[in-house]
């Protein structure tokens, strides 16, 4: 079974309205299950994200995402998390990091807008 375009974007308009949603950063990745190790430490908190309207199955952040500067070494951030409350909570949607990144102290780790997507496909 196949959900039509309209149909997922029925369903991330749901997702996006059905609350706040926190990203946070991973150095080993998470799973169906959760898991993975969540960056602590360093100033390191998880950030609200924002997202625009859904269009063909998929939704973007409608504004950047800026983590704040790494008072300490935060590793390499190779996956992403969205969750459901600014610590604890769910984890409902994870990525990826296409590229892996190593954040240092002094490193400000920023997503720009349009460049967190969420796809139903």
């Amino acid at each position: 079974m196949s959900l039509t375009n309209h149909g997922e974007d029925k369903l991330l308009t749901l997702f996006k309205n059905d609350g706040s949603y926190y990203l946070a950063l991973f150095t080993a990745a998470p799973g169906e299950t959760g898991g993975g190790t969540e960056v602590t430490g360093g100033a390191y908190a998880r950030q609200l994200v924002a997202f625009g309207e859904p269009a063909d199955g998929t939704m973007k952040n409608s504004a950047a995402i800026e983590f704040p500067t790494a008072t300490a070494d935060w590793g390499t951030a190779v996956s992403w998390g969205l969750f459901d409350a600014a610590s604890g909570g769910n984890l409902v949607w994870y990525g990826e990091i296409t590229t892996p990144k190593e954040l240092l102290a002094g490193d400000i780790y920023r997503i720009n807008t349009g460049n967190l997507t969420l796809t139903m496909d």
